[in-house]
């Protein structure tokens, strides 16, 4: 049974450069709709008694949304409380692996970079010609409800047929950086 597909509905990016006087400004923003992840991480972190949600749930009665059939064709609303401890997470949650396939939709600010020409400040005679400064930042910030830690996963070594997208499995999340440029031309 089909329960996911990693390939996007449409991906998408913004992005622009300006230059006004001696000051430019770019930016990135990319994103994407649709497209299942598996969130192996996730997984993982569950079975261990780990993830994030244990520090609300655990040990807590929980009624789960859903149906439960009466024995004769029909169903019933699900009203039976269980305890999330880890013998109902190992026995019946995990073994479920719809429950770790998520919505990879995001929006990030990739970049953004401010720089100044200062080559009107050198001196004439000067052996530098031009002098440029520049900041850029990567990785500002990310929109998504993914649970993950970036739903722009790739498996290095994957052995998931073609393409490596879509499988969260311990991966590093892109990191966010600050870089300072200086360019002199002579």
């Amino acid at each position: 049974m089909l329960i996911g597909n990693r390939e996007p509905d449409f991906m998408l990016g913004l992005g622009s450069n300006f230059r006004w006087k001696e000051l430019t400004f770019g930016f990135l923003f990319d994103g994407r709709c649709g497209g299942d992840v598996v969130n192996i991480t996730g997984s993982s972190l569950i079975t261990n008694g780990q993830h994030h949600l244990f520090d609300k749930y655990r040990n807590r009665e929980i009624v789960f949304n859903g149906v439960v059939a009466n024995g004769d064709g029909t169903y019933r609303k699900n009203t039976t409380p269980v305890i999330l401890d880890q013998n109902f997470i190992n026995n019946h949650y995990y073994p479920v692996s719809s429950n770790f396939i998520e919505d990879g939709s995001y929006i990030r600010l990739s970049y953004v970079t401010i720089g100044y020409d200062l080559s009107k400040l050198l001196a004439k005679g000067c052996p530098v010609k031009g002098l440029n400064v520049s900041l850029t930042g990567r990785n500002l910030f990310l929109l998504t409800k993914y649970s993950g830690s970036d739903p722009q996963v790739t498996e290095s070594g994957s052995s998931y047929g073609s393409g490596s997208g879509g499988f969260d499995r311990y991966q590093v999340p892109n990191a966010r950086s600050f870089n300072f440029n200086l360019k002199a031309t002579f």
